[in-house]
C-alpha cells in the first residue's frame, strides 16, 4: 500500500467513527451501532423448522464481520404460524427447537456478536400452505400483485423468467385465498406465543424483535387494506392495533424485562388502502408509553415490494425520524438499507437513526462493518433481487456477486470454536415473571 493509499484509508475510518461506537438496549450494550437486518433464507429445509449447519455458518460469518447485532431470520412462534411458511422457517414452539436455537446463539456469541431472535406470529395472507389450507388473517381478503410495485430490477429479472406466471409456482405472488380468524384463535395464539417467548430466553438471545412489518399477521391486522373486522380487532386504529398491543403484553407478561424486546414496523404501507405514516406514528407513540425498547424500520409490505426493497439508500430515513419524534430520547430506533457509510454516518448525526441494518449488502460482503471500519474497499450491493427471487421461489438464498453465500458451512473459518475454558455449560436464563 502506498503512502497515500494509507491515508485515505485512515481518513476513511476517522469520518466513520459514529458507527463503531457502542450503543445500548434497555442496558444490553452492543459493540457498534450496525445490525444485520433479518432475512428469510430458506436454508432451513422441508419447513420442519430445525437448525443446521449451513444457517450457524452463514450467521458465523456476519458475526464475524463485524456487526455488533444479528438479528434472526424470521422464527415462526406457534404451530399455526408454522403450517403458513415463506416456503421453509425456523420454528421455536416446543422444546425440541431449543438446542437448535441454543446452538447459533452459542455461534454468534463465539464470534463477538450479540443476537436477537425475530420472533414471528405468523405470515397471515402472506403465507404459503403446502397442501392448499386457507391462511388465517385478520378478514379474507386475499394477496394481490401489482408489477408496478417491483423493484424495477425484480420486475426485469421475473420477465426473463416467464414460465414464473404458472400460478401452480410456489411464489410469494400466489398465497391462498385466507380465512378469517375466529377470536377464540386470536387469543389462542397470542398465548401459545408468549410461551414461546420464554423459550427464546431459554435458548439464551440477548433479545426479542416482535415480528410486525410489511404485511406479515399483527400489520395485517393494523391496516384497513387487510382488516374488514367488525368486532374489537377492527375499525377504529384503537380496534385494530389491540391484536400487537396484546401480543407484546403477553410477551411482557411471560418474560417481563428478562431480555430486551422490540418490534419491527413499517413506516407507511405505500398503499392507496393501507395504513400510512401518521397513524403509524400514533402506533409507534402507544409503544413507547407501554415501554417497548427499540423500533426497528421497515416500510411497505410484499404488495409494495419496491419500498420494502429499495432501489436505493436511505428511502426509509424521513420515517425513521418520524418514529423517533413521537418515542422517548432513550428508545433507540434502527433503519435499515444504507449500504454507503457516509450516508449512515450522516443519519446517525443528523439525529433521524440511532442504529443501521444491513440485509442484502451482508449478503454480498458479510465483512462490511470490519472494512469499513479498516478504511478498505467492499463490495457493494447491487440491488439486483436475485436473492430475494431465488427465496420467494423456494430455493436457498444466493447472490450473483457472492459465490460463498449458501456455502459457507464449508469454510473453516466460519466452524465455530472451541468454548473457552471455564464456560458453563449448563446456560444461565435470566429472571422470569413468576
Amino acid at each position: 500500500m502506498t503512502q497515500t493509499a494509507a491515508k485515505q484509508q485512515s481518513a476513511n475510518s476517522a469520518n466513520h467513527k459514529i458507527l463503531f461506537e457502542p450503543v445500548s438496549i434497555a442496558g444490553l450494550e452492543l459493540k457498534n451501532r450496525l445490525a444485520m437486518a433479518p432475512m428469510n433464507t430458506v436454508f432451513s429445509e422441508n419447513n420442519l423448522g430445525y437448525m443446521n449447519e449451513q444457517i450457524l455458518a452463514y450467521y458465523a460469518a456476519r458475526a464475524k464481520g463485524g456487526v455488533g447485532l444479528i438479528i434472526s431470520e424470521c422464527v415462526l412462534g406457534t404451530r399455526m404460524a408454522s403450517r403458513f411458511p415463506y416456503t421453509s422457517n425456523l420454528h421455536l414452539f416446543n422444546s425440541t427447537h431449543l438446542s437448535g436455537l441454543e446452538e447459533l446463539v452459542e455461534t454468534v456469541h463465539a464470534f463477538g456478536s450479540k443476537i436477537f431472535i425475530q420472533l414471528s406470529i405468523g405470515f397471515g395472507r402472506q403465507g404459503h400452505s403446502h397442501d392448499g389450507e386457507a391462511p388465517p388473517a385478520p378478514s379474507p381478503i386475499p394477496y394481490e400483485n401489482d408489477p408496478t410495485l417491483l423493484p424495477k430490477k425484480l420486475f426485469e429479472a421475473v420477465q426473463k423468467r416467464p414460465q414464473l406466471a404458472n400460478p401452480r409456482i410456489p411464489m410469494m405472488a400466489h398465497a391462498q385465498q385466507p380465512r378469517e380468524m375466529t377470536r377464540e384463535e386470536i387469543k389462542s395464539e397470542i398465548e401459545e406465543f408468549g410461551h414461546s417467548a420464554i423459550l427464546a430466553v431459554m435458548a439464551g438471545f440477548d433479545g426479542l424483535e416482535l415480528h410486525a412489518p410489511h404485511g406479515y399477521l399483527e400489520h395485517q391486522f393494523l391496516s384497513p387494506r387487510s382488516n374488514h373486522r367488525s368486532d374489537e380487532y377492527g375499525g377504529s386504529l384503537d380496534n385494530r392495533m389491540r391484536f400487537m398491543v396484546e401480543v407484546y403484553d403477553k410477551v411482557r407478561e411471560m418474560i417481563g424485562h428478562a431480555i430486551p424486546v422490540g418490534i419491527r414496523l413499517s413506516g407507511d404501507e405505500h398503499m392507496p388502502d393501507g395504513i400510512h405514516h401518521e397513524e403509524m406514528k400514533i402506533v409507534v407513540s402507544r409503544l413507547g408509553d407501554m415501554g417497548i425498547d427499540y423500533v426497528h424500520l421497515s416500510s411497505g409490505s410484499y404488495e409494495a415490494l419496491k419500498h420494502f426493497f429499495p432501489e436505493r439508500d436511505g428511502t426509509m430515513l424521513e420515517e425513521a425520524a418520524g418514529f423517533k419524534s413521537v418515542l422517548p430520547p432513550e428508545v433507540p430506533v434502527m433503519t435499515p438499507s444504507v449500504h454507503d457509510p457516509a450516508k449512515a454516518v450522516a443519519a446517525i448525526e443528523a439525529g433521524q437513526t440511532d442504529l443501521i441494518s444491513l440485509g442484502r449488502q451482508l449478503l454480498i460482503d458479510p465483512e462490511w462493518p470490519n472494512k469499513v471500519r479498516a478504511g478498505e474497499k467492499f463490495r457493494k450491493c447491487t440491488r439486483c433481487c436475485e436473492c430475494l427471487l431465488r427465496t420467494a421461489m423456494g430455493f436457498p438464498v444466493r447472490c450473483l456477486h457472492n459465490r460463498d453465500l449458501g456455502r459457507e458451512k464449508y469454510m473453516p473459518e466460519y466452524w465455530r470454536p472451541t468454548r473457552a475454558k471455564g464456560v458453563g455449560v449448563v446456560p444461565e436464563i435470566p429472571p422470569l415473571p413468576m
